[in-house]
């Protein structure tokens, strides 16, 4: 509450002295008022939103030449030069409707999009650094849409009753192996990349696109950059370590460079932690990226990161009651990611990407030492052509070559696999009104020795103005998780079928979705002859086989409004699923650990103009996950108790002349909820042991500065 005080301290030292007043209305080509436009100076904090009869009024002491701009979703922007001397000022504005989005159906049954550029998305890039309680994580926010259920003990993204490893992450086209730090048990790890390195992000929860393969549940798309209008330098500090950016920009290219430094020794200090870290995380980080560009014909990027991280903490040890063993865990992570789009004339563009991953852990686990090596390479070459103004064809190729080499003391495992596919899809938009796609992708697993084909259809239909109903199905593979190939066990692919039926209803300052889906999962990889063992790390040395089976079904509802009140935006997402599988060594078939049936999160963000102060608050709710216990004969039946949390962001933005400042301090779990994902037991039973996140309630701050330009719909 002593930083929410200063805060407010803070805000009160404004000074209105000398100012300029800008009054005027805002309406559409139809003469229509438009309520909720945003309209700012330029590189300033000086802006408000059109009220409900599209009438606005600006004070602000900024002086001499300044840009005036006027934006909204579905709109093209205005930007107006004005010259500012202490004085009232008349401007009105008509905006006009973007056109290539006019009216016309987007196929977007499974598909949730984060965006700036698109009418229909449902969040935009800065929602995944501003909502409460993400820790500004990409899938920390990810996780307060609908579909996901938050696991966390475990790292990963977790999608409509699917585990860890049946979403897969993908970066311009290309997979990332690592995408997140690496395993420390019972804890989840954050992403490696930062939210402002993406232009947009598209969250498929099921039936998605013939680009993509070797996932039975989910693909998060994440798009980067294109090459900044220009220069910036970003830097802060915060509880957890140092951070600084800069970017130049020449002709045709931009180069920028990043630098990280992470300790969280400061942060624990602070916070009691229900994990005994021997040796605080620590950690750094850099990146190089390279943007060439040549007007709207054709853009190459490159990508190069790389980071080092330790870390060490006593975890119980299951096989001797009462007993601990330090976990000591040493990281070192490499990626490469490179892409050229070409517009080969108006109707023909190509696509090619390119990348590169390797990464290096070294463990110890008590007296034993374990090490785990993984690099990827791979290869996308796409053509996107335009048949019509109706339809479009894209067809490209896909290869990959990739391993995992892991020690445990003086026993080796490893295995080496080379995949290859082909895909075609057609989009089909006969009028504007209703759109088909639909496609097709082979692929081939040399280290299985199998093929499939994945067939994929997708329909939309415009009920509305606003409105539209969408289907989609499709068939996909996967390989078995890893556990199985690096003990040498080669089964067949393992299979889904998603039925999935959207309705969405959107506006420029609401939106509103439900969708319903059913998930068959078939050829799941089953352990013969074994009894149940939770240990993830487990080593598989028995005889197993494709008899597994599924099912998962349930339903997702979004509501966002901007609406409601000037300078409010909040969202609603509910998630229910039912599920059951048969799968790797359970006895028989049971919800797994991983699925809470009924999911609840509420963010709200509040902007106070005149103390130049954002509010932002997450509830989450989750009912209770099944736990093993070994002493109840019926398998996973015990459920550990219901999951609520409330987080709160608050952060102060100032302006100093043409920069901007942003002081932050966040508090998760505000009430302190003693919340237990579960339960594990001592090998023989006779012990329990609860499963909690590492810190129950914890307070985060810090600070953030900016030399680069900005609009006030970023802050």
């Amino acid at each position: 509450m002593r930083l929410f005080a200063l805060l407010v301290m803070a805000c009160a030292q404004f000074n209105s002295m000398g100012q300029s007043i800008l009054t005027g209305k805002i309406i559409d080509q139809q003469g229509n008022a438009l309520p909720g436009v945003s309209i700012y100076l330029l590189n300033t904090l000086d802006g408000t939103s059109a009220n409900a009869e599209g009438h606005y009024t600006i004070s602000t002491s900024e002086k001499g030449t300044q840009i005036l701009v006027v934006s909204m979703i579905g709109y093209e922007t205005i930007q107006q030069s004005i010259t500012l001397e202490d004085k009232a000022y008349t401007i009105n504005f008509t905006l006009k409707e973007a056109v290539s989005q006019l009216d016309e159906v987007v196929i977007s049954a499974g598909t949730i999009e984060a965006t700036n550029d698109r009418k229909v998305a449902v969040l935009r890039p800065l929602d995944i650094v501003t909502t409460a309680g993400a820790a500004g994580d990409i899938i920390g926010a990810i996780q307060t849409l609908p579909g996901t259920t938050r696991v966390g003990e475990q790292t990963g993204l977790f999608v409509r009753g699917g585990d860890a490893s049946e979403a897969a992450v993908v970066i311009d086209g290309m997979v990332v192996q690592n995408f997140f730090t690496s395993d420390v048990p019972g804890v989840a790890q954050r992403s490696r990349f930062s939210p402002f390195q993406f232009k947009g992000t598209a969250f498929s929860s099921g039936g998605y696109s013939a680009r993509y393969g070797q996932a039975l549940s989910s693909i998060l798309e994440l798009n980067s950059n294109d090459m900044p209008s220009k220069g910036t330098f970003n830097a802060g500090v915060s509880m957890a370590g140092v951070f600084a950016s800069a970017a130049k920009v020449f002709k045709n290219n931009s180069l920028e460079v990043t630098g990280n430094y992470t300790n969280v020794a400061p942060f624990y200090a602070f916070a009691k932690t229900n994990f005994d870290f021997y040796k605080a995380p620590e950690g750094g980080s850099g990146s190089v990226r390279w943007v060439a560009q040549n007007g709207d014909k054709r853009i190459f990027k490159m990508l190069v990161s790389g980071g080092t991280y330790t870390s060490g903490t006593e975890i119980p040890d299951m096989a001797n009651t009462g007993a601990r063993y330090r976990f000591g865990l040493q990281n070192k992570n490499v990626y490469v990611n490179s892409s050229y789009s070409l517009q080969i004339h108006s109707r023909l563009r190509s696509y090619t990407a390119a990348s590169f991953s390797n990464n290096e852990d070294r463990n110890n686990l008590g007296a034993s030492q374990s090490t785990t090596d993984e690099w990827r390479l791979q290869v996308r070459s796409e053509l996107d052509y335009d048949l019509s103004e109706q339809a479009n064809l894209l067809v490209g190729t896909e290869w990959q070559r990739f391993t995992l080499q892991r020690s445990f003391d003086a026993f080796r495992s490893d295995y080496y696999e080379t995949q290859a596919a082909l895909y075609a899809e057609v989009e089909w938009k006969p009028i504007r009104k209703f759109g088909l796609k639909t496609g097709v992708r082979a692929e081939n697993s040399f280290l299985l020795d199998r093929s499939s084909l994945s067939p994929r259809l997708s329909a939309a239909l415009k009920t509305g103005k606003h409105s539209q109903v969408s289907l989609a199905s499709g068939i996909f593979y996967q390989n078995p998780n890893n556990r199985y190939l690096v003990a040498a066990k080669l089964p067949d692919l393992q299979q889904s079928v998603h039925y999935i039926a959207n309705y969405q209803w959107i506006t420029d300052q609401q939106t509103f979705r439900i969708e319903g889906y059913y998930k068959s999962y078939n050829q799941l990889v089953r352990e013969l002859g074994v009894p149940y063992n939770p240990n993830v790390y487990r080593f598989v040395n028995t005889p197993i086989d494709n008899s597994g089976n599924g099912y998962a079904q349930g339903v997702d509802v979004f509501w966002r409004d901007r609406a409601l009140i000037k300078n409010l935006d909040y969202w609603i997402s509910y998630s229910w699923v039912d599920t059951q599988r048969l799968f790797e060594n359970f006895p028989s078939k049971a919800t797994p650990s991983f699925i809470s049936n009924h999911n609840i999160n509420v963010i709200a963000k509040y902007f106070i103009e005149s103390l130049k102060l954002n509010i932002s608050a997450t509830y989450s709710y989750a009912t209770g996950r099944p736990y093993y216990n070994p002493n109840n004969p019926q398998f996973l039946q015990d459920r550990a108790l219901d999951y609520e949390n409330v987080s709160m962001n608050i952060s102060y933005v100032t302006s100093i002349k043409k920069a901007f400042a942003v002081f932050y301090v966040g508090v998760d779990n505000l009430l302190d909820r003693h919340n237990v994902y579960g339960y594990r037991y001592s090998s023989d039973g006779s012990a329990r042991y609860p499963i909690e996140p590492p810190i129950y309630r914890s307070i985060f701050a810090g600070m953030n500065f900016s030399l680069s330009a900005f609009s006030r719909d970023e802050l």
